[in-house]
């Protein structure tokens, strides 16, 4: 890449930083301005607190989910403007943080109400198929893993954000229960599926060429 195509790209960084961090504040911002009115002054209640903290932790934790999925997708967009080692450390980071929000939000749901149905045991599926997967990215060394193994587990993955797309809009108060927020699930699992199926075409197109 030519010192003059670097330059011109460069300022791309900060504005896909600023949309980043703005897909999920505006509709969360949104939801707490339509929410906050309507609670009591000050919010007495420590259960419900904990319940509309796990809800904020779901919806950022499926942005994320979203965006450790892109970073590893090698779309040429991306990969113009940012450098693939820095992808992959975002990777990393935000998948940490991503499912460490997940897993609050998992265990304040469970803890508050312990039964399982179709919906909620969607949501389960997801967190182990995640944690599965984290455990064997953090522990790669550790646990002796080949190489095999854990591109098969990696693969399970690909599962993680549809289970959560079907658990939250089909059980999600927040994203039932406001428009903005709906449509963001919806518009970034859409994109999710479209790369996936960049994916593959790129796969197979590799194949045949090698």
């Amino acid at each position: 890449m030519t010192r003059e195509r670097t330059a011109a790209i460069s300022p791309l960084r900060p504005i896909l930083i600023v949309l980043a961090i703005a897909v999920p504040l505006v509709p969360a911002a949104f939801w707490l301005g339509e929410l906050i009115p309507m609670m009591p002054a000050p919010v007495q209640s420590a259960s419900l607190g904990l319940y509309m903290a796990a809800r904020l932790f779901a919806l950022f934790g499926f942005v994320l989910m979203f965006y450790q999925f892109v970073l590893t997708a090698r779309l040429p967009v991306l990969e113009a403007v940012l450098k693939r080692p820095r992808m992959i450390r975002s990777h990393r980071l935000i998948g940490k943080v991503g499912f460490l929000l997940m897993l609050a939000h998992g265990i304040i749901i469970l803890a508050m109400d312990p039964f399982l149905y179709t919906e909620k045991t969607l949501g389960l599926i997801a967190l182990v198929l995640a944690t599965v997967a984290v455990l064997a990215a953090w522990f790669f060394k550790p646990f002796r893993l080949s190489l095999k193994t854990w591109r098969a587990i990696h693969l399970l993955t690909y599962l993680v954000l549809p289970l959560v797309f079907v658990h939250a809009i089909s059980l999600g108060a927040t994203v039932l229960g406001y428009r903005p927020v709906w449509w963001l699930f919806v518009a970034l699992f859409a994109a999710y599926c479209l790369i996936v199926v960049y994916r593959v075409v790129r796969l197979i197109r590799q194949k045949r060429a090698a």
